[in-house]
């Protein structure tokens, strides 16, 4: 099982974070909806809390440990968030147990693993970690989901949460992708959908939203101008509010 933490009182609404990150990234938004929602932040494996627990195979199967985390947290149905890898591993659990979902937000997400526009490409990733650590590269990581990379004032939490990864898992994580596809399923979600992306968004391009907006039936699309891959540190107060407003 996954390491999660619990905040908040209200319906309940579940934060799943990308690749070289952790629940730690999302702790303004966390602040922000434990107002009003009961929120389940979880670790993926490799990363912080679970740490030392073994990343699966195929995304199919990190949806369902994901899955298995929230059913142990006592949910019965939730609304969730995914980031990046979240939003992969969200749209996969929307699809496998569409009953266990009451909304979903996709955040910095795309149809398959198939993103050409990607700043590199994930051979050069693995490449990169192997080089230079999982530390470092975790941190270069994080510069590129800004639009103004390290100047950003927020980069520093975006570092931070990235700084506990293991590098077996990291490597694990990029190698599992390649065989995901969810794009000539969209028509079958059924979970109320909203997509997110920045406009600059240098990992996932914002076409891949775009594509998911007209394909995932009645869903609804926010692209965030002036923003990259990490709408919701670099344009916090606008993000929170139509997230809220969205899963209220």
């Amino acid at each position: 099982m996954l390491y999660y933490q619990r905040h908040g009182k209200g319906p309940e609404v579940v934060l799943v974070h990308g690749f070289l990150g952790s629940s730690k990234i999302f702790e303004p938004l966390t602040e922000h909806l434990a107002r009003r929602f009961s929120v389940t932040t979880i670790d993926l494996p490799g990363s912080a809390g679970s740490y030392d627990v073994s990343v699966p195979a195929t995304v199919e199967e990190l949806s369902r440990m994901v899955v298995e985390t929230i059913r142990n947290a006592g949910l019965d149905k939730c609304s969730i968030l995914g980031h990046s890898l979240g939003a992969w591993i969200a749209l996969e659990i929307s699809l496998q147990q569409p009953d266990l979902l009451e909304k979903m937000v996709l955040y910095g997400g795309s149809p398959d693993v198939y993103c050409p526009e990607r700043f590199e490409t994930y051979e050069k990733s693995i490449d990169r970690i192997r080089s230079v650590g999982v530390e470092s590269f975790a941190a270069d990581l994080a510069a590129e989901w800004f639009r103004h990379g390290k100047e950003d004032p927020m980069y520093p939490l975006a570092r931070e949460a990235g700084k506990t990864s293991n590098e077996t898992a990291a490597i694990l994580h990029v190698k599992t992708w390649n065989r995901w596809k969810a794009r000539d399923r969209l028509d079958e979600v059924k979970t109320p959908t909203l997509i997110v992306c920045g406009d600059c968004d240098r990992s996932t391009h914002p076409d891949l939203s775009i594509e998911m907006w007209k394909k995932i039936p009645q869903s609804q699309l926010f692209i965030a101008p002036y923003a990259g891959h990490i709408v919701h540190l670099e344009c916090t107060d606008v993000f929170n509010a139509i997230v809220a407003k969205f899963l209220q």
